[in-house]
């Protein structure tokens, strides 16, 4: 991607949380928060591959896997256990000519203690999540432009990454089909993280803003901006915690917000589940 303008994302201290509401959940302002690791430090900065390893095991899981490393709405979704996917990512026959990535809630994995909402400031808005993933990688993987229409609180637990990200909106994004479960993906970095801005004209790279997030960092990442993300560290691990905005917020991103409905109302049509739909198949990607 074009470099973005040298904009920064403001920074927090985690012991300055009074201002995060006002300033910044109100005001629909990503901020990074730092200080997590040294001094209020929750479980789950334990949370290595490694420690993963050791409870999730050779229990199978549906892993991303890809040719590029380069991740859009869709991907082929290999059934593995997580030793088989430590293996492939890390090891000492590591698979260098694919990139794996590993998502999953939460809530689908035994023998893990999510305590975030151990963190008392923020404690009100985690334990309005509807979903928390855990997503681990090795370096390279990228998830190509999107927006959530959801908050999200992003913990960088192991590892770095870059996020680029632009505010909300739709003129300049080229969004696929509004009924599609596309209907939040960019169509300007389908085919990879370079934009093509002879196609896509109106997309003006130099109003993104890079974010740099390192562990021990918490990523306040407000719904609708779009962003890009990019795991640069040997070894990644992120816990990300979604919900759904207020009625005030929608309404100020109405059209985007009608694109997260219809993105789940689809889901919830074709799966019966509007927040965990099955694995990508040539079907789903439709």
């Amino acid at each position: 991607m074009s470099s973005p303008t040298p904009q920064s994302c403001p920074v927090l201290d985690c012991s300055e949380l009074d201002r995060f509401h006002e300033e910044f959940f109100a005001a629909n302002r990503p901020v990074l928060i730092r200080g997590f690791a040294e001094g209020q430090r929750p479980g789950i900065f334990d949370w290595s591959p490694e420690f993963l390893e050791a409870r999730l095991g050779d229990r199978e899981y549906p892993v991303m896997v890809g040719e590029t490393g380069f991740f859009s709405y869709e991907r082929d979704m290999v059934p593995m256990s997580y030793r088989e996917f430590m293996a492939r990512s890390f090891g000492a026959e590591r698979d260098t000519e694919r990139c794996y990535y590993f998502r999953q809630p939460t809530d689908a994995l035994e023998n893990l203690h999510d305590d975030c909402e151990d963190i008392e400031p923020l404690a009100g808005y985690l334990r309005d999540s509807v979903v928390r993933n855990v997503w681990v990688s090795g370096p390279g993987p990228t998830v190509g432009m999107h927006f959530d229409p959801a908050e999200n609180l992003n913990f960088q637990i192991c590892g770095r990454k870059r996020f680029v990200t632009f505010p909300p909106g739709l003129r300049g994004f080229y969004p696929l089909p509004m009924f599609s479960q596309t209907s939040c993906i960019s169509g300007v970095f389908r085919q990879g993280p370079e934009p093509d801005l002879a196609k896509f004209p109106l997309f003006r790279p130099d109003e993104g803003v890079e974010i740099e997030t390192r562990a021990g960092d918490l990523l306040y990442l407000p719904p609708y901006w779009w962003h890009q993300v990019e795991s640069l560290g040997e070894r990644n691990v992120n816990l990300n915690v979604w919900w759904f905005p207020s009625a005030k917020k929608q309404l100020r991103h109405l059209n985007q917000a009608l694109r997260g409905y219809i993105q789940l109302g689809i889901r919830r049509f074709k799966y019966g589940n509007i927040l965990k739909a099955p694995p990508e198949t040539a079907d789903s990607r439709r």
